[in-house]
């Protein structure tokens, strides 16, 4: 009987890959607490916005309002950073988790690996030669994640395939 997919071991099992691969850049990493570069309002599946709302419902009042008044000033940063920290980091989604790393997927029709890098980590001058031990490949990730969201919809009755953006998350919690 195969595995039954859930988020939660997903995280852990991408946090695990992440670890690795900060471990073989550690040199070059500048992430740290504070940068918040990286930090823009993405959309996320369903079964991620249903995460990161419950870790907003446990958030104290105090840091409810900060988030509520960081909202209010625009739509260029992402909407649960106060102070340029993120205030649910431990309940972040995939794409926040990976941010800073060389990612890598497949593309398929060109018989090629793309690349997307954080400029702050691997400068564009530098014209860094990645080789596949310095990529974290998300392609499996995102089929597992696209799976456990697709479970996720059917059991709630929602579209799998809609995508919702950071700011409606901030937003449901706020009122």
């Amino acid at each position: 009987m195969p595995r039954q997919e859930n988020y939660p071991t997903l995280i852990a099992e991408l946090d695990q890959a992440i670890t690795q691969a900060a471990s073989h850049h550690a040199e070059r990493l500048q992430c740290q607490p504070g940068c918040s570069e990286c930090c823009k309002p993405f959309s996320v599946l369903a079964v991620e916005a249903a995460h990161m709302q419950t870790a907003l419902s446990r958030l104290d009042q105090v840091t409810l309002t900060r988030l509520q008044d960081s909202t209010n000033r625009g739509t260029e940063q992402c909407p649960f950073l106060t102070d340029n920290l993120c205030a649910i980091y431990h309940h972040r989604p995939l794409i926040c988790r990976s941010q800073g790393l060389a990612i890598a997927y497949i593309d398929h029709e060109h018989e090629a690996i793309e690349v997307s890098a954080c400029p702050l980590n691997f400068p564009v001058e530098e014209e860094y030669p990645f080789t596949e031990q310095d990529l974290l490949f998300m392609d499996s990730f995102n089929e597992r994640l696209a799976t456990i969201n697709q479970e996720f919809c059917t059991k709630k009755g929602l579209p799998s395939a809609e995508r919702i953006p950071f700011h409606a998350i901030a937003n449901l919690v706020a009122q």
